[in-house]
């Protein structure tokens, strides 16, 4: 199993033994912003998820850039491979018409 699945169980984990012992009603403050009070265990949810996704969305794009760097090397490679392939062709050709007949 690979080593960023079993941090994501452990993660995960935490969070559920967090959620069930911080159940105590909230009053969130951001800026000028206030909040009616909520469950400290939905507020820990909400940036759970909120990271989840964030995490999601930046390795998403991460990803999307390596397939495309790995499809132009595939095809900057197969190019190579057909040049490789005519060089050696003409060499062949040329060292056949260099042979002397006997």
């Amino acid at each position: 199993m690979p080593a960023y699945l079993i941090g994501a169980l452990v993660f995960m984990v935490g969070i559920v033994i967090f959620v069930m012992q911080n159940n105590t009603p909230v009053t969130i403050h951001f800026i000028s912003w206030h909040t009616a009070e909520i469950s400290l265990a939905l507020v820990a949810l909400i940036a759970a998820l909120g990271g989840a996704i964030i995490t999601f969305f930046i390795d998403s794009f991460r990803a999307f850039k390596t397939g495309r760097k790995l499809n132009e090397l595939t095809s900057y490679n197969k190019k190579l491979e057909r040049e490789i392939s005519t060089l050696k062709a003409k060499n062949a050709s040329s060292t056949e018409n260099k042979k002397p007949t006997t």
